[in-house]
């Protein structure tokens, strides 16, 4: 999975000349992601979660109906972009509205399971987490919603803020979700290093088996 990185895109291309105007703090070897599941709406202003710790993270929503998804970037020290997908296995016929809360901009956006996006800013962000959007299922049975790489680039992970753009870091961890009677991973558990984001359809399935 670690790959180059490259310039892909307008959205990239403009964070990629703020980037360069910034030495950047340091970097993000030890970033995590996990998915936030909660109740159908939210709003990308009234309430919108803050993620202070990875206590705050709730992989776990026992309803079924209209569950809202958010990837949350954390155990970060500095970014200009997040790169990431989405699949969920028991009904991947099942369509997401995918909702942009943070960035300047974005190429790609999720509506069929496997589908993924890149979200640039402009300017270097320094801050613990990150939770860029939400997207909206429609969960009809138990249900469990995994990260996957953004299909464009095959990666899942973070670009910080040194130039020329600064280095990108894989998720160290990722941590699933479940809905309607399924249990989400753990966002708080050690890393183990052999841990990569799946992206097959077996490997997928191999978790909840």
């Amino acid at each position: 999975m670690r790959c180059p990185a490259i310039v892909f895109g307008v959205a990239l291309g403009v964070a990629l000349v703020a980037a360069s105007a910034y030495a950047g703090m340091g970097s993000n070897p030890s970033n995590k992601v996990a998915l936030h599941v909660k109740s159908h709406p939210t709003s990308c202003a009234e309430g919108y979660p803050v993620f202070l710790d990875c206590l705050s993270i709730q992989t776990t929503y026992p309803g079924c109906g209209d569950v809202d998804v958010m990837p949350v970037f954390y155990d970060l020290v500095e970014f200009t972009a997040v790169e990431f997908g989405l699949a969920w296995l028991h009904d991947p016929s099942a369509s997401m509205l995918w909702t942009r809360c943070k960035g300047d901009a974005a190429v790609g956006t999720i509506v069929h399971s496997g589908d993924g996006t890149m979200i640039t800013w402009t300017t270097c962000q320094v801050a613990y987490s990150v939770a860029p959007g939400f997207g909206w299922l429609t969960v009809g049975g138990p249900e469990f919603i995994r990260l996957d790489n953004y299909p464009v680039t095959h990666r899942c992970g973070v670009t910080d803020c040194q130039a020329p753009p600064g280095p990108y870091f894989d998720c160290s961890g990722v941590s699933g979700a479940g809905v309607c009677g399924l249990v989400g991973d753990d966002p708080c558990r050690p890393v183990d290093p052999s841990e990569t984001v799946p992206t097959t359809w077996g490997a997928i399935k191999a978790l909840v088996r």
